[in-house]
């Protein structure tokens, strides 16, 4: 058995995705951790050269090359068993991974339920079992696994950190399959902490997403005056969370002390409420606030707000006793809502992106 070494590598499932490549960043910025990447291709140079293409998108092209050689990208799938490794690759990671954050997920809302169930589930217990080997050869220290504050379903009052199925029923296939998996991980043999992030955005001082949707496409069709009224309580609350705070969490929890059990990384008491989101945008986008509508009196709002639209009728709050001690407190989204929104306009809500990091050179910029 292999003595754990909490500087070794990490692998990093979903590193292509939004919150991956946040973490990726954080932890070669903040760490010397050499990183191993699980990517979908057909075979590894495929998978590095997906890769560099991300690093080409987070780093600058002084700045690419000195991180570069700390990444490592390898095949792999998580809708195939064994997550589609080499023998010999499974062989080096269960040897030599000291902790796992496993950030990758089908995020749709739509998908049939064994299909999500693919990816969110099956793909989750086939990252378990790579943790249980490595966990048993010595190497592993842990294991973070995303999940969502949402979860919860469609609750009213107050949901705990501590809580999980509780009888409650689901918006979407998305809800359901994040808590099946969050099972899987509490079966794991490491030792596991699951980070439940609410709606994440983008970047509190940037702005910076590679993904407009949730919040963005109500706000999108609002900024177009596609959407006049919002189908809506207007005294309801959305929680928000930008993608730093999130990331800033995940990698508390990959480098702090070893965690344990479930926290979540939410706005909490202090989400907006939907009055309030739609004052801010009104005044961003320079129009009249939206007429908030009950259900059933403008269909066409409601078909604009697509499967989103439930997410601005929620009736709950989630507690964050555990995230906070642990610091994750989000700045108020009144403070950055600017910053979404003039990153939106420039990327032109995304058919034109940045990369991250002329997005911070852009608001470094501003600032100045």
């Amino acid at each position: 058995m292999n003595a754990v070494t909490p500087d070794g590598p990490v692998l990093l499932t979903g590193a292509t995705g939004f919150l991956g490549m946040e973490v990726l960043v954080r932890l070669l910025e903040r760490s010397d951790r050499d990183v191993v990447t699980i990517v979908r291709a057909a075979d590894d140079a495929e998978a590095e050269k997906r890769m560099s293409g991300v690093l080409d998108t987070l780093f600058a092209p002084d700045d690419v090359t000195a991180v570069r050689g700390r990444v490592r990208a390898v095949a792999g799938d998580l809708e195939r068993r064994g997550l589609g490794l080499a023998a010999a690759t499974r062989d080096r990671l269960t040897s030599e991974m000291s902790a796992v954050a496993h950030c990758a997920a089908s995020i749709s809302f739509t998908q049939p339920l064994e299909e999500a169930r693919r990816i969110n589930v099956t793909g989750t217990h086939a990252v378990m079992e790579l943790a249980s080997e490595a966990y048993a050869c010595g190497a592993l220290e842990r294991v973070v696994h995303v999940s969502t504050a949402y979860v919860a379903g469609e609750r009213e009052g107050r949901v705990r950190e501590s809580e999980g199925y509780v009888g409650q029923s689901f918006r979407n296939t998305y809800e359901q399959t994040k808590l099946e998996a969050e099972t899987l991980v509490n079966r794991c043999d490491a030792p596991a902490a699951i980070l439940r992030p609410s709606i994440v955005v983008g970047d509190s001082v940037t702005g910076w997403t590679p993904a407009f949707n949730v919040i963005y496409f109500p706000l999108m069709a609002f900024a177009r005056n596609l959407l006049p009224t919002v189908p809506a309580d207007p005294e309801g609350h959305v929680d928000i969370i930008c993608v730093d705070t999130v990331a800033d969490a995940l990698y508390t929890l990959l480098a702090g002390p070893v965690q344990h059990g479930t926290i979540h990384a939410v706005a909490g008491d202090d989400a907006v409420k939907n009055i309030d989101l739609a004052t801010m945008a009104a005044a961003a986008f320079d129009r009249e606030p939206p007429r908030f509508v009950a259900l059933g009196e403008d269909p066409q709002s409601e078909e604009l707000a697509g499967e989103f639209g439930p997410y601005f009728r929620a009736r709950l709050t989630f507690d964050a006793q555990r995230g906070r001690e642990l610091g994750f407190r989000p700045p108020p989204l009144q403070q950055y809502f600017g910053a979404l929104m003039d990153y939106a306009d420039r990327a032109r809500w995304g058919k034109k992106p940045l990369p991250r990091w002329a997005a911070a050179a852009v608001a470094q910029g501003a600032a100045a």
